[in-house]
């Protein structure tokens, strides 16, 4: 190949690679670049590729990049977003701007004091008479006052819930309202020494409150006269001893089972119903029970089955009264002493107290 052919050849290929790169820059310009970014790096300023934390532009006095690596100059945050003193002062300035329509500046006093909100008036709550004895089942009225509490003015046509202490905690079991005089008061009869409380929900101008005081209602000791019950036992064995009265301890959770049996008077028998509002007579004993913590089965059979059995003389107040035959329990009641028992008797009826009308009858005991 001639001289002039080889040159011709190189001439192509220097030509070739001008169309896909460009001219490489003098080396002089490059190193000025990489000593200005090594500088950016150790003057305390850090730029983090792709996040500005201290805030990183463009070099326009730079030279022209070189390769492909990106040239970037240190830029302060102070310059991106302005100094804390420009900050706060910006701030300011737009908040005056936005409040400037009602000639009112940022944290200057409008001169116009909001309405003071209404507070609710505090009520006061008291039983009338916290300490009362009674005999049991004796009839006793509890009252309740509600005032208020700067003024002492009787608040009329309020709802008081009245609660009584169970072995669960407190439950209400009967809601009243007063009258003109502000006072609320129901007629107890109690079988044990009972303490009853009031509360009051409150509404949107009153204050709820919490009686500040509750009622203990005392029950002086039953007595039993021993000398019937022996001429009970006996038969026509006559008893020549003097009369002997002795107190008789009444189970603690029976009474109460009195008691609570007896708030349900005047409830409508349903068949089937569990309470609270209807009962039928299973219903009912299962329903008292379960206020004492006490779990019954839901059927008399069932009662009766998980009852200890207890003779017709030894019956106490809260022992089940059960009539039928052992697999055919077809009713029962709860014994609330002197003959009677709390029932719901049958559809048409309600919840009472009734006298057991047969001698032929089975006593158990939870």
């Amino acid at each position: 190949m001639s001289a002039q052919s080889v040159q011709l050849d190189e001439d192509s290929r220097v030509a070739g690679r001008g169309r896909h790169r460009a001219q490489s820059a003098p080396p002089v310009a490059r190193s000025r670049a990489r000593a200005r970014a090594f500088a950016a790096m150790t003057t305390g300023t850090v730029a983090v590729s792709g996040v500005a934390l201290a805030g990183c532009a463009t070099d326009v006095h730079a030279d022209t990049a070189m390769e492909e690596s990106p040239n970037t100059a240190p830029v302060t945050l102070a310059a991106q977003i302005g100094s804390r003193a420009a900050l706060g002062g910006s701030i300011a300035a737009a908040a005056v701007s936005e409040h400037s329509s009602s000639g009112l500046a940022l944290g200057a006093a409008s001169g116009v004091d909001a309405p003071p909100l209404a507070g609710k008036i505090q009520v006061g709550l008291r039983v009338t008479n916290p300490a009362v004895t009674v005999n049991a089942n004796e009839p006793i009225d509890i009252g309740f006052s509600l005032y208020n509490e700067a003024t002492h003015e009787p608040l009329a046509n309020q709802l008081v819930k009245v609660q009584v202490k169970l072995p669960t905690g407190w439950a209400t079991f009967k809601h009243l309202q007063t009258n003109a005089q502000g006072y609320a008061s129901y007629t107890a009869r109690v079988l044990t020494t009972t303490n009853v409380t009031a509360i009051f929900d409150g509404t949107d101008a009153l204050q709820s409150a919490h009686s500040t005081n509750d009622a203990t209602l005392n029950v002086r000791p039953q007595v039993a006269n021993v000398a019937a019950r022996l001429g009970s036992l006996a038969g026509d064995i006559s008893v020549g001893s003097p009369r002997v009265s002795v107190p008789i301890a009444s189970s603690s959770i029976g009474a109460k089972a009195v008691y609570l049996a007896s708030l349900q008077a005047g409830k409508p028998y349903v068949y089937g119903a569990e309470g609270p509002s209807s009962f039928d007579c299973s219903g009912l004993v299962q329903y008292v029970f379960k206020q004492l913590g006490k779990s019954l089965p839901r059927t008399t059979d069932a009662q009766f089955a998980a009852s200890t059995r207890v003779s017709q003389y030894n019956k106490q107040p809260g022992d089940l009264i059960f009539l039928g035959s052992p697999g055919n329990i077809y009713h029962v009641g709860i014994y609330a002493g002197d003959g009677k028992m709390w029932v719901a008797p049958h559809t048409g009826s309600v919840v009472k107290l009734q006298s057991i009308y047969t001698t032929s009858y089975y006593v158990g005991r939870f």
